[in-house]
């Protein structure tokens, strides 16, 4: 049977098409990928077939990413099924302690295996979850521009978890969990936050939901992790890593709290119309006109 394009349909949940959104974030998961692959490739986690394996694929990834952004059904689902493939075959490879877990990758491959593996995890959610909005409406995208900060505001503080995670896998310090498991809380953190971002202009209640639970996440970590009393401080983070560390994780803890109260504020004036709406008499019905 011959795939037809999905019939255009205006209005959509993101301020953004959500095909543009599968393409940008499969093209990021696709290069993030290979960049893995490469890399494990070169410590022996993978052979040569593997990774032949692995390039094709990545192939068949962007063949089905320009289906999809043309609107073929058959398109948005090769790429959601490739980006969830991806997200588990990553998330077992390198976020549970074995030969070839973060800690040991890092040691072998540098640090920034481990910000490529965390964003990676970030995108695959992304390219799941814009393909399911794609299914439904590929080119709609919702054109009120309010909550357009809070969109910019989730991306940057997704990317400032993500560094500051890393400084965390430099210096192993996650409080009581282990490398990986911080650094793939991390990772799905920085995912809620955006996932927040986005639907908070279409679902605002849900949105809000997503983006307090990230923050509270971020903020509640960076005081549990440098400013209680026995945590490691901001200055011994200076002096192991650099200034710039610091000035990533207080910025993120920053933001997060800021988000935070915007959101809380968002989803209580969101509660409150709900029940003023429900609590309203309904209006009278019109008298039939007599003549």
């Amino acid at each position: 049977m011959r795939a037809t394009p999905m019939v255009h349909r205006r209005g959509g949940p993101f301020l953004i098409p959500a095909r543009t959104l599968l393409a940008a974030s499969g093209l990021i998961a696709v290069g993030l990928g290979v960049f893995t692959l490469l890399h494990e490739r070169h410590t022996g986690q993978v052979d040569a077939v593997y990774m032949i394996i692995g390039l094709i694929v990545g192939v068949i990834w962007l063949a089905c990413l320009v289906l999809a952004y043309r609107g073929f059904r058959i398109g948005i689902f090769g790429a959601a099924a490739l980006g969830f493939i991806d997200f588990g075959v990553t998330a077992t490879s390198h976020f549970e302690i074995g030969p070839a877990s973060l800690g040991s990758f890092v040691k072998s491959e540098g640090l920034p295996v481990a910000t490529v593996a965390m964003g990676l995890l970030c995108a695959c959610v992304l390219t799941v979850v814009a393909a399911a909005a794609a299914w439904g409406n590929a080119r709609g995208r919702d054109r009120r521009l309010g909550t357009l900060p809070l969109l910019l505001v989730a991306v940057a503080g997704a990317i400032l978890v993500i560094l500051s995670a890393t400084d965390g896998v430099h210096r192993d310090s996650f409080g009581s969990a282990n490398t990986e498991d911080g650094a793939f809380a991390a990772a799905v953190t920085a995912s809620l936050w955006l996932l927040g971002g986005l639907w908070i202009t279409r679902a605002r209640r849900v949105g809000a939901l997503l983006i307090m639970l990230a923050t509270f996440i971020v903020w509640y970590s960076f005081v549990t992790l440098h400013l209680v009393k026995g945590a490691t401080s901001l200055s011994q983070v200076a002096a192991t890593s650099g200034v710039i560390w610091v000035v990533f994780s207080a910025s993120a803890a920053i933001l997060a709290g800021a988000s935070f109260l915007v959101a809380l504020a968002l989803l209580a004036a969101a509660v409150v119309r709900r029940r003023r709406a429900k609590s309203a008499p309904p209006a009278p019905a019109a008298r039939p006109a007599r003549g």
